[in-house]
């Protein structure tokens, strides 16, 4: 079993004090913080719905500098606008602010959240023995391919 260190405890205490970390975007520095389901739902949202390849990153940038569900909700149309048509920011200024929202997201727990509770189901007793075997030599193989 492993123990954690003192980078472990910062980074938790990061998380719980929903900390933020500077980022130079564009002359300006931009706090980002933890991301929020929101914020992720929304980008999840723009990667698959998109057709103009040219405005997703500014609308990536937008959701990160935003990083809530109300705040997403009011400003979200005008400040992907404003990086897109007015300051028209290119790929080379918006990279360090997705860059860091990216690492701004946890995930390992969220993994570990889906896989404790698609484990507690109760259509999983209905199964015959057989169908629960396959499924369980499904999920030990993608562990495993991870």
């Amino acid at each position: 079993m492993r123990y954690a260190n003192k980078e472990d405890e910062r980074e938790l205490s990061s998380i719980m004090n929903d900390e933020k970390t500077e980022v130079v975007f564009g002359k300006r520095k931009v706090k980002v913080g933890w991301l929020k389901r929101a914020t992720l739902r929304k980008y999840s949202s723009i990667m698959v719905e998109n057709a103009e390849e040219s405005q997703v990153t500014c609308k990536l940038a937008a959701v990160i500098r935003l990083n809530g569900y109300f705040k997403l909700k009011l400003f979200y149309p005008f400040l992907w606008r404003w990086y897109y048509y007015i300051k028209q920011y290119d790929d080379k200024v918006l990279l360090p602010l997705i860059a860091e929202g990216k690492k701004k997201v946890q995930l390992q727990e969220y993994y570990l959240i889906m896989m404790l509770s698609h484990d507690l189901r109760d259509t999983l007793q209905t199964m015959t023995r057989e169908e629960a075997n396959r499924m369980l030599q499904e999920q030990l193989s993608e562990r495993k391919a991870q």
